[in-house]
């Protein structure tokens, strides 16, 4: 007899193809620009081509007359909350008296060709009468409101310790992080299609659809439950995906026009419409003592919330709670302010509020290592934090916080050899540019730096955050239901390699994602593999004890004795050895669990 076939490895540990990987690289995966459907009309929308104007009159009917045209929207026709935001609802779907930032929506157009809503867009006349803009944040403070809820979005003041504490070494730091864009490789796109029940759904790369659901909702008027989102692949994310500037539209389009409409913005109206990165200036001032352990750090930090406060309060929290970075600091002094300008609205990039500090922080340990005469990487390895460790914030590190260890490792790693002149040209990729480039190595000077940062995970001021995951297995086949996005983060590969480590199986499917599944958060900090994952794995050993249940009562035992390996089912004593596939045969189980681990 030929040997009994080993099963593959899998589960964690193990690596995994990624479930999407060959329809990408096939051309075959669909993202929300390549979605169709029978009567599209295409939706164009009118920005406004000042950041600060007073509105004086919309004159929508030379767009309404053209022919092609099904539908031109203001703010007039918005029928439920004419403001949204995440955490304010502040700004407006269309501008109504004012325009507070250049790209602002005004008015939208439904045509029967994506050049006739342009042509219909470009038709539309606004008498505007424009206003000094306020585009510098420290100049806000003193400037006229922009908005009726004045120019201060948010002060944070942080003490802690000694406020009149001095080192014996200060040095100090002006630094100023400007706007970032992510850019990522597919701009906003979704299609909308009216439902028979009154409602909407809409197919896009959401990634915190419920969120996105909720604020939709709101604005059209209508219960929660008559809107969808259908989250299609997502084209890169490092923050929000798909700004409701663009859905708000879409939807009211569609349910305007009783037609699908479909909306895919280029790159320009992509930066026009999406929230950014907040441009922060930082003045630092650090104070060590002569062996070089810090003893106090002060920290004045000024964000540009852009017009719309939306998460603003979130990104500052997060600055001050950072602004001392992973260094154990006894004294700190602390002041951070987020204000309101006439430039583009900033919002939620990955790390937000604790990548402009970080910045600023370990410039100002370069500077105090160049002072104290001590390599800079020994100055970090003195002052860096380990579990039991207090923050500025009055916090105990109580994790694992291994940042000495991180630091020794990556000063001994081995750096990458250069390529010389004798070298295959093809080494020259390991230099920035590449053959025939920058990368020439003649041209290229090499140089070491070292730097750490830290960024908040979960449960950021007390924010809630849970997960529902449902596992169902049928005969030797498992499929995860859970309304974590992919945005790259890898969370399928995760959520197919815990099944297959708690049940055994080895063909693990995840469900496509939309709001008819329970909410499981935004796609934000890598949360997913703490939060959705520990949700994953939760209903897969509740399924788990489902399937080992009866075979531990025919043998008189608890299911605590038996363990599931290498796809086999083995009792402590070897009296029960089965395997996962003949337990499961003719079976169907499931189990929903959730997961709040800030609890």
């Amino acid at each position: 007899m030929p040997p009994a076939a080993t099963a593959e490895p899998h589960g964690l540990g193990t690596s995994l193809p990624a479930a999407d990987g060959l329809a990408k690289a096939l051309g075959t995966l669909p993202y929300a620009a390549d979605l169709w459907a029978e009567g599209l009309l295409w939706v164009a929308v009118l920005r406004s081509p000042h950041p600060h104007a007073r509105i004086g009159a919309i004159d929508t009917a030379p767009a309404a007359a053209m022919p092609g045209v099904h539908a031109v929207i203001t703010h007039a026709d918005v029928p439920g909350h004419a403001t949204h935001g995440r955490r304010v609802a502040d700004r407006p779907v269309f501008a109504r008296d004012v325009v507070r930032h250049y790209g602002e929506a005004v008015a939208a157009v439904a045509a029967d060709h994506p050049d006739t809503a342009r042509l219909a867009v470009a038709a539309i006349a606004v008498d505007y009468e424009v206003l000094e803009p306020v585009t510098d944040a420290e100049t806000a403070f003193e400037a006229e409101p922009i908005h009726p809820d004045g120019n201060l979005i948010r002060h944070i003041p942080l003490r802690y310790g000694d406020p009149d504490a001095v080192g014996e070494v200060v040095v100090e730091g002006l630094y100023r992080i400007g706007r970032q864009d992510p850019a990522p490789i597919g701009a906003e796109a979704g299609l909308a299609v009216p439902r028979q029940d009154g409602g909407v759904e809409l197919y896009t790369a959401s990634t915190d659809p419920h969120a996105d659901r909720d604020q939709i909702a709101a604005c059209l008027g209508l219960p929660p439950e008559q809107v969808k989102v259908v989250v299609t692949a997502v084209p890169g994310a490092t923050g929000d995906r798909e700004d409701l500037s663009f859905l708000l539209p879409l939807a009211l389009l569609a349910l305007r026009t009783g037609r699908p409409v479909k909306i895919a913005a280029g790159r320009e109206e992509s930066f026009l419409g999406h929230a950014h990165r907040h441009p922060t200036m930082l003045r630092y001032r650090h104070h060590a003592d002569r062996e070089g352990r810090l003893v106090k750090v002060e920290a004045q930090i000024l964000q540009d919330g852009g017009a719309y406060a939306d998460a603003s309060a979130d990104a500052l929290a997060a600055a001050v709670s950072f602004a001392a970075g992973p260094y154990v600091v006894p004294h700190a002094v602390v002041d951070g302010w987020v204000v309101r300008t006439n430039n583009p609205p900033s919002g939620h990039v990955r790390g937000e509020g604790a990548m402009q500090v970080c910045a600023a922080y370990e410039g100002q340990m370069d500077k105090l290592a160049a002072q104290l005469g001590l390599e800079p990487v020994e100055l970090r390895a003195r002052n860096v934090m380990a579990t039991g460790d207090l923050l500025p914030t009055g916090q105990t590190v109580t994790c694992p916080a291994p940042v000495a260890e991180l630091l020794r490792a990556v000063r001994e790693h081995p750096l990458p050899p250069a390529p010389g002149p004798d070298d295959d040209p093809d080494t020259e990729w390991l230099l920035p540019g590449g053959p025939a480039g920058a990368g020439d190595p003649a041209a290229v000077r090499r140089g070491v730096g070292h730097a750490l940062g830290m960024v908040h995970m979960l449960g950021a001021e007390g924010t809630d955050e849970v997960s529902t995951a449902t596992v169902k297995v049928t005969g030797p086949v498992a499929t995860v239901l859970c309304a974590a996005v992919e945005t790259g983060q890898g969370f399928t590969t995760l959520a197919r390699q815990i099944v297959q480590d708690v049940l055994g199986v080895d063909e693990v499917h995840v469900a496509a994602v939309d709001t008819d599944q329970p909410p499981a958060g935004p796609g934000a900090r890598g949360r997913h593999t703490w939060v959705s994952g520990g949700a994953v794995e939760r209903a897969a050993k509740m399924v788990r004890t489902q399937l080992l249940q009866p075979l531990a009562a025919t043998f008189g035992m608890s299911t605590e004795l038996l363990t599931i390996a290498d796809g086999k089912i083995t009792s402590y004593d070897g009296v029960l050895s089965t395997t996962v596939a003949e337990a499961l045969e003719g079976k169907e189980l499931w189990a929903t669990a959730q997961c709040r681990p800030c609890l």
